[in-house]
């Protein structure tokens, strides 16, 4: 196995719902994607606590409406390099994760209030999460996801959802 590669025996799959605000007008977005531990780095040392990587790879559907009144949709690929830490040498059911990443979507995406005009967007995320279950396998987390093309192109007005995750063992 590569530094690049980690135990797949660990790797997750999930579901994730979000929106982009409370407001019915607002961007909806259903994923479905798996998370695989990362080898990167396994040899640096870390005096602050377990700190784990991993690489998050997902599909997901988003669904606007528009400026004139219609509703579009929109299918995303993405991938992440996320970073995880669990307090307590990862004996607390609570951790907090970061991670970067980018994504693409098929066609650009419209909303009422946003237009992209690049398909390609770099994503940041931001999350707390608790482990649950048997031997702690089950997640559910609270994340802050944002899509923005970091300037490549203008217009850039970026975007960002609300998601709930639930994740659970391959």
């Amino acid at each position: 196995m590569s530094a690049a590669q980690g135990n797949f025996a660990d790797a997750k799959m999930y579901v994730q719902a979000g929106s982009t605000s409370l407001r019915g007008d607002a961007t909806h977005a259903m994923t479905m994607g798996a998370v695989v531990p990362s080898g990167l780095f396994e040899g640096i040392r870390r005096d602050a606590g377990p700190l784990t990587l991993h690489w998050d790879l997902w599909a997901s559907h988003w669904r606007s409406h528009h400026a004139g009144g219609t509703t579009g949709g929109y299918t995303q690929l993405g991938a992440l390099l996320g970073w995880r830490y669990q307090p307590a040498d990862q004996q607390s059911p609570w951790f907090i994760e970061a991670g970067l990443g980018g994504s693409v979507t098929d066609r650009l995406y419209s909303s009422r209030e946003r237009q992209f005009s690049t398909a390609f967007q770099f994503t940041e995320v931001l999350a707390v999460g608790y482990r649950f279950g048997p031997e702690k396998a089950y997640e559910v987390s609270l994340r802050v996801q944002h899509f923005s093309n970091a300037g490549i192109k203008k217009p850039n007005p970026g975007e960002n959802f609300m998601f709930l995750r639930f994740s659970l063992p391959l």
